[in-house]
């Protein structure tokens, strides 16, 4: 751990999960190549079709990298306790990095743009791995409440930071993918990144509330336990993190992308008409988006009301999950296709 146990609580963590998460990263990271490989595997037989995708396809070059450096971060995993706890801990997270930036190499925006593509993916990436990875480890894997005040001392301003880094370069990466925002709704790419910015609602909600109104609690109560709070962050960015990860993977909204096989089903759900290439989105507003609206406004008070009587955090996350769907409802049924 860099962090100093003063500005931290206890955590106890096995090693094996790290070498498992190591092991995972290339295994994942695979699978953009195997989807290129089948593409190409008809013409060319899988063998010859994957061993042209390594050695000359971006995507192939970038997950080259991707396994030495886990390869290298397994190595370091297991000799951490021989090396020393801080000079492993500190080779391992410039390995991560390393990682991260040949993931963001491998990307979409990467090849469509190199320098803007790349440099906005691993800063997306890294943003979002940070706040994630404290969340994540200190909310499941933390013994005690200890040093609580002192750990959202520094971490509240870390989070601060990881969310503008994540809202400037997700800003970038829409400009080198996106063609019109609203217009890539009617595709799963916007459809999915629709519904992770409805659910940075919830998220920033609980940011705060971990940041103020739990902070506000342990100073008039030093009994309070706020770590069901920062799993509830914890639950909602990995849901983020999973979304992201999700649509990714559909191809984005760039250059000549609207034929019928594109659009989402989802999409076609709400608004099921003749959609061609010249298709585009408008909003506007009626009665039933009103009706929602309201329906927002109470699933708000419900999650106050929940967070006043300490409910269980997946009563808490369950509102919220109906608060994303409410929200999303409202969006699609406000669309006009023109």
């Amino acid at each position: 751990m860099l962090i100093p146990s003063t500005y931290r609580p206890d955590i106890k963590i096995a090693s094996y999960y790290f070498l498992i998460c190591a092991i995972m990263v290339p295994i994942f990271a695979f699978i953009p190549v195997l989807d290129t490989t089948l593409f190409i595997a008809p013409r060319l037989g899988f063998g010859e079709a994957l061993k042209v995708v390594l050695l000359t396809y971006t995507v192939g070059n970038a997950w080259n990298f991707t396994l030495i450096g886990s390869i290298l971060l397994v190595l370091v995993i297991v000799l951490m306790r021989s090396m020393g706890n801080r000079i492993s801990t500190s080779i391992a997270l410039a390995l991560t990095f390393g990682l991260m930036l040949t993931i963001a190499w491998s990307s979409h925006a990467g090849a469509m743009e190199p320098f803007k593509g790349i440099t906005g993916h691993f800063v997306h990436l890294a943003a979002i791995s940070i706040w994630v990875g404290v969340v994540l480890v200190v909310g499941w894997c933390s013994t005690n409440q200890h040093n609580w005040l002192n750990f959202l001392s520094w971490f509240s301003k870390v989070a601060i930071g990881c969310l503008v880094a994540t809202g400037l370069s997700g800003i970038l990466l829409m400009d080198v993918m996106v063609d019109g925002y609203t217009d890539s709704w009617m595709v799963s790419y916007g459809q999915g990144l629709l519904i992770k910015h409805l659910f940075l609602i919830p998220l920033v909600f609980y940011a705060l509330l971990n940041g103020l109104v739990v902070k506000y609690f342990l100073s008039k109560d030093a009994a309070f336990n706020p770590i069901p709070w920062i799993r509830l962050e914890g639950i909602v960015l990995f849901v983020i993190f999973a979304m992201t990860a999700f649509f990714t993977q559909q191809s984005p909204p760039h250059g000549n992308y609207l034929t019928d096989d594109a659009i989402s089903p989802l999409f076609q759900l709400f608004h099921g008409g003749i959609i061609d290439s010249s298709s585009t989105v408008g909003l506007t507003i009626n009665l039933d988006i009103v009706y929602f609206f309201f329906l927002a406004l109470l699933l708000v008070g419900l999650i106050l009301l929940s967070i006043y009587k300490k409910a269980s955090i997946v009563v808490t996350f369950l509102i919220s999950c109906l608060f994303v769907v409410n929200v999303y409802i409202m969006v699609m049924i406000s669309i006009v296709v023109r």
